[in-house]
């Protein structure tokens, strides 16, 4: 018997809503998907409710038509310049007399790694579990095993309440409910780092139309997510003040003729502004143009090289950079990218049998939502939970829905 199962991701410039159908064999086919453009958003965040919601049900009621099935629950995406992520450890003793580890045993480790609260008016969203420690040693199951004290360690994601609120509200307007929240680092890295880049070491660069998402990995874990909040649409922003011009028309400039870095030819090629050569229209340099795009560019990159710091390390990312994102598009900035950073940076590519119209960049994160809820991220041994209980009863009274 299959299972039909959604993903949604509300992003700065498009709501995207997929519907999946998950056989018995856990094999997972897209049956629906849809894409519409929302206003609503700001840098990854609501502004503008009403709109978000009339975008996110539209793409909804489309893909779930094409589906030829309704959905019962959502995986969503989560991102915003308000998601924070630290780790939390807990740690506990061996109950058994015979020195066995138990499931109730990595429950109170867990327990007590979670037992901190994040400050006023912040919520927990995501929880990203680390390998269990065991007298100090990893383990993927411990249970069964002889010892003494047995440690978990999360990254634990954190985020403002109302933001969180509001979207889940999208949702549970649309008479949904949100199996779980989803990082979109996260969601995305599940999609074009797979396990051996992973374990590798590999920072994904997720560059969206308002924020850009970071994940990177080492040794095949999370150490470290982030959100920077310039994006796509702020190149777009800068070409229509640095042209004088609309920025719908600085948006077909740069995606028909952005590029991350200009080369002599440009400075003998010229653009018309708009393009229809009427009045109004006029010609620049498509030098001018790339030289725009350059500065925001390396403006970006160099964000990420000071937010990470010392994680930056060549030592530890074997696999390097890996970029994905509708932004990521735009013509030598991997190239760009890796002389800003200092490290390999290569495009992201989507694993075989997506199909072409769904392997682009700029979907990485929806499809990464419905492969990452279909893991079992659960404790060993812990009996799983059904979709149903919900993300929404994970957080309860705590935001008083």
């Amino acid at each position: 018997m299959s299972k039909i199962i959604g993903a949604v991701e509300i992003g700065t410039s498009c709501a995207k809503a997929l519907v999946g159908e998950v056989t018995e064999g856990k094999s997972l086919n897209i049956v629906g998907k849809s894409v519409r453009k929302n206003e609503g958003m700001r840098k990854g965040e609501i502004v503008d409710f009403r709109k978000v919601a009339s975008s996110v049900h539209a793409a909804l009621e489309e893909a779930e038509k094409m589906s030829g099935t309704t959905v019962d629950s959502v995986y969503l995406a989560q991102t915003g310049a308000h998601i924070k992520g630290s780790f939390l450890r807990g740690s506990a003793n061996v109950a058994s007399p015979d020195g066995r580890v138990s499931v109730d045993d990595l429950q109170t480790a867990a327990n007590e790694a979670k037992r901190k609260q994040p400050a006023s008016g912040r919520s927990y969203v995501h929880h990203v579990r680390m390998p269990i420690q065991l007298d100090g040693r990893s383990v993927e199951d411990p249970v069964g095993m002889i010892g003494k004290k047995v440690e978990l360690i999360y990254w634990s994601i954190e985020g403002d309440e109302s933001a969180i609120r509001m979207n889940l509200d999208l949702a549970h307007n649309y008479g949904l409910e949100v199996a779980d929240l989803i990082l979109s680092s996260i969601a995305s890295s599940t999609m074009v780092a797979g396990p051996d880049l992973r374990r590798a070491g590999v920072l994904v660069i997720d560059l969206g139309a308002g924020v850009t998402d970071l994940a990177l990995y080492r040794n095949g874990n999370v150490a470290y997510t982030g959100v920077i909040p310039v994006g796509g649409d702020h190149l777009t922003g800068d070409l229509s003040m640095g042209l004088r011009v609309l920025e719908p028309y600085a948006e077909e400039l740069k995606l028909e003729y952005g590029k991350a870095q200009s080369d002599p030819s440009d400075a003998d090629q010229q653009l018309w502004i708009i393009g229809n050569k009427t009045i109004g229209d006029r010609k620049v340099p498509r030098k001018t143009m790339t030289d725009i795009i350059h500065v925001r560019v390396v403006e970006l990159f160099e964000i990420i090289s000071k937010e990470l710091g010392d994680l930056l390390d060549t030592s530890e990312l074997g696999a390097g950079v890996l970029l994905t994102g509708g932004a990521s598009r735009l013509p030598g900035i991997e190239q760009l990218a890796s002389k800003v950073l200092g490290v390999p940076v290569t495009k992201a590519n989507f694993p075989s049998g997506l199909g072409n119209e769904l392997a682009q960049p700029e979907n990485s994160t929806v499809l990464g939502l419905l492969h990452y809820g279909l893991e079992d991220h659960g404790l060993p041994g812990e009996q799983h939970k059904p979709t149903n209980s919900g993300f929404i009863k994970k957080l309860g009274g705590l935001i008083g829905i």
